[in-house]
């Protein structure tokens, strides 16, 4: 019988930094990620969907990977993105993930039950590390829940589920009910859901940026102290509604406030599509005094 993933806390999905002629910032990213490990995070996740994995170069995949693992030096686990185009495109870097040491997150596409567990089955002949199955569906219900607990039995890599779904609460509650507790549950996109994740039991959550804040509220939460952790929630709050309207938006949005701290050198992100017009600029730089006063508050010990 598989025992809990031990990793409970923050799973930051770290963006891509990029310098003005679009070479990736190494030594922004060196920067945000030393200070994700210093804020207390349970883990890291890059590349993978907030770092524009499917933007990035097999090479810069590569060697982002590679900063990655030198930056945190093992000091919490790692996992990469294997999302890819094609089934031998991912397995290639599930194969390069495990080379390096680092967990792999793959979202894989669901046609039907069949084709899901061959494709699932088929990463976990290359013996990774770790396997988390990212159920990503922002506009229904993701991956039928039985065939997720199933695989849990069948696939000995397979430890970990991020649920990014349409109303992912309940779903949350039913995997944990059908895996025992023993599949390690976290939530990415309902970042906004925060109390009510933690109150369902989930074992980590994955947001972008304000490192310094999730993982105080995390760690008041499972400390018992529910009232002053939703108390910090509340307080960025604000910030988290503006910035999870649509993916792409909220890219540029983590990236603009990275940069605005200091961390990256531009806010610039590939992914096109975004009309981010001056007043969505205003109103983010009004976030991002929020989020930046809310950071020195909880390094000032107010949420204590």
């Amino acid at each position: 019988m598989k025992t809990l993933f031990p990793h409970i806390g923050v799973f930051p999905a770290v963006n891509t930094p990029f310098t003005e002629d679009d070479k990736i910032d190494f030594e922004g990213l060196q920067r945000h990620l030393e200070n994700a490990v210093e804020s207390g995070v349970a883990g890291i996740l890059m590349p993978v969907v907030a770092s524009e994995v499917l933007m990035l170069s097999a090479a810069e995949r590569r060697s982002v990977s590679a900063c990655v693992r030198e930056v945190v030096g093992g000091r919490v686990p790692v996992f990469g993105a294997g999302t890819a185009h094609s089934l031998e495109e991912c397995l290639a870097f599930v194969r390069e993930l495990t080379a390096f040491g680092a967990g792999c997150m793959v979202n894989i596409p669901y046609e039907n039950d069949a084709q899901y567990t061959a494709y699932a089955k088929a990463i976990d002949a290359q013996n990774p590390r770790c396997l988390m199955i990212q159920d990503y569906d922002l506009l229904g219900p993701g991956v039928p829940a039985p065939l997720l607990a199933k695989l849990y039995d069948e696939i000995e890599s397979y430890q970990c589920l991020k649920i990014e779904t349409q109303l992912p609460g309940p779903k949350m509650t039913q995997m944990l009910r059908e895996t025992g507790g023993r599949l390690h549950i976290s939530g990415g996109w309902c970042i906004t859901q925060y109390i009510e994740a933690l109150d369902r039991g989930v074992h980590g959550m994955v947001p972008t940026g304000m490192n310094e804040i999730f993982c105080k509220l995390d760690k008041l939460y499972r400390d018992g102290h529910r009232d002053k952790a939703n108390r910090l929630f509340l307080a960025v709050q604000p910030v988290i509604a503006f910035a999870n309207q649509q993916s792409t938006f909220s890219l540029y949005f983590y990236k603009r406030l990275l940069w605005k701290q200091g961390f990256y050198k531009t806010p610039r992100i590939r992914t096109g599509g975004l009309c981010f017009d001056e007043y969505f600029t205003r109103i983010a730089d009004e976030q991002i005094e929020r989020a930046l006063g809310v950071i020195a508050d909880v390094k000032a010990g107010k949420y204590d």
